[in-house]
């Protein structure tokens, strides 16, 4: 495993001697570079929806935030994430609320490992279940999903775990289908050829796999039925109705009934709050700029920051910017 922020850290030294061979030692240009913070962040898959936020996140934080430089990494998701964050290679990440959740209280796939220096800086954006089907699969329900192999994301990823939790739900055990354990990037490859006939992809609208898989063979997203997201929202509270406009994908004419739950940004505890405060007025600063590089960015709002945040864990210096920003 690349230690994330290690390695950041001495591309830029190196950078900093470099550039003390043209100046003289303890100028004040060197004295601000050495004041920088430099933080390690984890997103998702470079065809998911962390990825390309997370790198405008970091982007602006690097670049429109004094004293502050931050290096987004691909990585297999939520869980990865904060895996990472525990062992301290990262500072931030974004995350599945459910995850995050679970993360805090010590459950699911952190049972009896909990992570109670975890801190949310902010809820962010719907992250939306959508069952994609080949188009002449014959596949219209969930039900038909049994017997099939089916891709549910990375292994060890948050959109595995929830994926088999959604399953379970519709009533479809892990002996009833084969889950098929590859990230998005694969995913989209394989379902080109033709390998697999349906994945669950858990993610923000338009998540850009699903853009390119319609690019390159007819596929379809499953619209649930009224009691299918009564179901599923009553055994998985963190889940809510959703419905996916049409035309959010080429093609799609109809709008998708389906569930969603939130992506979280998240930091350590250790973070300063002086940092964290100036990382959300960094993101709601520059909102208009962060909208044209993804549509998920629209949906940042401070009406909906505290989203899902588990009690007692919004980071102070979060807390701190939105209180002064909703004056």
């Amino acid at each position: 495993m690349i230690r994330f922020k290690n390695l950041f850290i001495l591309v830029f030294v190196a950078l900093a001697l470099c550039t003390s061979l043209v100046a003289q030692t303890g100028s004040a240009a060197y004295k601000i570079d050495r004041l920088v913070t430099f933080l390690a962040m984890g997103t998702g898959a470079t065809t998911g929806t962390y990825f390309p936020l997370g790198n405008a996140f970091a982007n602006v934080w690097s670049t429109r935030v004094e004293k502050v430089s931050v290096m987004a990494h691909s990585t297999s998701g939520s869980i990865e994430n904060i895996q990472l964050m525990r062992r301290r290679e990262l500072d931030l990440a974004i995350a599945q609320s459910d995850v995050v959740t679970a993360a805090i209280n010590g459950t699911g796939s952190f049972l009896g490992h909990p992570c109670p220096n975890l801190r949310v800086l902010m809820s962010l954006y719907p992250e939306v279940v959508q069952i994609v089907v080949l188009a002449d699969s014959g596949i219209e329900t969930v039900s038909q999903l049994r017997g099939q192999r089916v891709i549910v994301g990375a292994p060890g990823s948050g959109n595995a775990i929830t994926s088999l939790e959604l399953m379970a739900a519709f009533g479809i055990d892990k002996a009833d289908f084969e889950p098929v354990y590859i990230s998005y990037d694969e995913a989209l490859q394989a379902m080109e050829r033709r390998d697999y006939t349906a994945a669950i992809v858990i993610a923000g609208t338009p998540t850009r796999m699903i853009s390119e898989l319609k690019l390159r063979v007819p596929v379809r997203i499953l619209t649930l039925t009224p009691s299918e997201t009564a179901s599923l929202t009553a055994a998985l509270p963190y889940l809510a109705a959703v419905n996916l406009p049409a035309a959010t994908y080429q093609g799609q004419d109809k709008p998708v009934t389906t569930v969603a739950l939130m992506a979280m940004l998240i930091a350590s505890s250790r973070l300063s709050d002086d940092i964290a405060y100036s990382l959300c007025r960094g993101i709601f600063d520059h909102l208009d700029y962060l909208k044209t590089i993804h549509e998920r960015a629209r949906d940042v709002s401070l009406e909906t920051i505290m989203n899902g945040v588990p009690q007692g864990y919004a980071h102070p210096g979060a807390l701190r910017f939105y209180q002064e920003r909703k004056k």
